[in-house]
């Protein structure tokens, strides 16, 4: 690599750390932090685990108090940001319904398929683990997505608009895709059916209605009473930061109501973890790069000085640099392409847990399978975060007029 090469490498990097807040720069190692705190809480306190663990805690749709609590909290910021003002007027932007189209599929047809096959071709000895595993998949996320979305700089409006209407679609395709996963393809039978529906519905409207009927309810008030620019300048300021801590807060309870049971059943757990840690990785990158295909409308730069370079909208010295990739698809909206990466690859584990409780009790090994969600999908999905950064710089891309930029 030449001097100049590494020159541009490390203004990369360097660019990528400049736009991270100070939260995001220190968040990997926070939640390494968090995450041995909940894990070594667990192992050695029995009394506060107990606290913590939705088998021996107060629960609320199945999931222990403190999470619910540390859910919502986490949240709030981001929906409270979100421009409800604007949402109609947004999603009936043309350029929008590519997205949610795009998003439908993967969420709906490829992701869950994805999940049963790996399960399968990794767990075809252990049926139990490999309904926990299942299940995972078949769980569109509706809450952590939005963090890692934020953290990524993605569209956030979108990422709001495709967690709804996941949401609305999870109440009705989670019942009857656990039954066609679970028993029919194996050829078992399950009948408590209406059960299964009661379970997803509360879930969704515990983790997406609060937060979500909190954060609308706080931009308007705040707006009739403050007005728009004290609420933006004043208001929001405040109330960002609990993000950061309700997100912290939420992983030691995860890890603090689930790191005892990790530790007992290790040995499942790396198993486990084999089609986990591929789905995520499969599920992020498979839909980085077909995104870029998908929405590029440029392919070739002969002229590039151009006054007419065929609606491109990049940034023209890039092209001319050597070290950087996707110079024929160089349309391709970043923030769009973050939303869809981290909306496919992320799944709602409080849903799968609450069900796997729901369905085959506590101490069964769907429930334990369905706790290696988070743990693995946390460290995994905060990595995929900050290397999207990377890839701003990294690769070319445009912020197309209409679609909200990053």
């Amino acid at each position: 690599m030449s001097s100049e090469s590494q020159s541009r490498e490390t203004t990369k990097w360097s660019l990528m750390f400049r736009n991270l807040s100070w939260t995001d720069r220190i968040l990997p190692f926070t939640i390494i932090l968090s995450i041995i705190i909940g894990v070594l809480v667990s192992e050695y306190s029995k009394d506060a685990r107990k606290y913590f663990d939705s088998s021996t805690s107060a629960t609320f749709v199945g999931v222990s108090i403190p999470l619910v609590i540390g859910m919502i909290v986490m949240m709030l910021p981001p929906l409270c940001r979100v421009e409800w003002e604007m949402l109609w007027t947004y999603v009936r932007k043309p350029e929008i319904k590519k997205p949610i189209i795009y998003s439908l599929i993967l969420n709906w047809l490829v992701c869950p398929f994805l999940m049963f096959g790996l399960s399968w071709l990794v767990l075809f000895k252990e049926p139990e683990y490999r309904e926990g595993v299942i299940m995972i998949g078949m769980a569109r996320c509706i809450a952590m997505v939005i963090t890692w979305n934020q953290i990524a700089g993605g569209d956030n409006t979108l990422c709001v608009v495709l967690v709804i209407i996941n949401s609305v679609l999870q109440m009705i395709l989670y019942a009857p895709y656990q039954i066609f996963f679970c028993y029919v393809i194996t050829g078992g039978s399950y009948s408590n059916v209406s059960a299964l529906y009661s379970d997803v519905a509360k879930s969704v409207g515990v983790f997406l209605g609060i937060p979500i009927g909190a954060g609308f309810l706080i931009r308007f008030i705040s707006f009739s009473i403050f007005g728009k620019e004290v609420f933006i300048n004043k208001i929001l300021p405040f109330i960002n930061p609990w993000g950061f801590i309700g997100f912290h807060f939420t992983i030691i309870v995860i890890f603090l109501g689930n790191g005892h049971n990790f530790l007992q059943h290790i040995g499942s757990a790396f198993l486990c973890f084999v089609p986990l840690a591929l789905y995520f990785l499969i599920a992020w990158f498979g839909t980085f790069f077909l995104m870029r295909v998908l929405t590029r409308t440029r392919k070739s730069f002969d002229n590039i000085d151009s006054e007419d370079s065929n609606g491109c909208n990049c940034e023209k010295e890039k092209l001319l640099q050597d070290d950087v990739y996707g110079k024929n698809t160089c349309d391709a909206n970043y923030a769009i392409t973050m939303t869809q990466c981290f909306t496919t690859a992320s799944n709602n584990f409080e849903l799968s847990l609450a069900v796997a409780v729901s369905l085959y009790g506590n101490g069964s090994k769907q429930a334990i399978a369905a706790t290696f969600g988070p743990l693995l999908e946390v460290p995994i999905l905060l990595c995929l975060a900050i290397l999207s950064r990377y890839f701003e710089h990294k690769f070319i891309w445009s912020h197309k007029p209409g679609v909200s930029p990053r």
